[in-house]
């Protein structure tokens, strides 16, 4: 899971508001979005935004991929390095590892 949250503060700090963000089409409308469903003081909040948002669209999930473009093109617009805007924490689950998908029962 991905925290935005660092990125929606260096945009605060540089007076970016969501306004000037549409009007000069600095980030895709659908992306600004993302940021924003993918963004909290805590991990709980965005977990809890990504839940909303399944119940009130029929048990959908929210696709809050980014592309490195995007990130990369983000970097340069503020002038600051990917670890500046992001918290990435993946919950790691044993029966995805290699081990487990590709070599039980060899």
């Amino acid at each position: 899971m991905v925290n935005y949250n660092k990125l929606l503060e260096k945009l605060k700090e540089k007076g970016i508001t969501t306004y000037t963000i549409r009007k000069k089409a600095l980030i895709p409308q659908s992306t600004l979005t993302k940021f924003t469903m993918c963004s909290g003081s805590s991990w709980g909040e965005i977990e809890d935004k990504l839940e909303q948002y399944k119940q009130k669209h029929d048990g959908k999930e929210f696709v809050y991929d980014v592309s490195t473009k995007t990130i990369e093109d983000i970097c340069q617009l503020l002038q600051c390095q990917p670890y500046d805007l992001i918290e990435w924490k993946v919950e790691l689950k044993s029966e995805l590892s290699y081990e487990n998908r590709f070599l039980k029962g060899d």
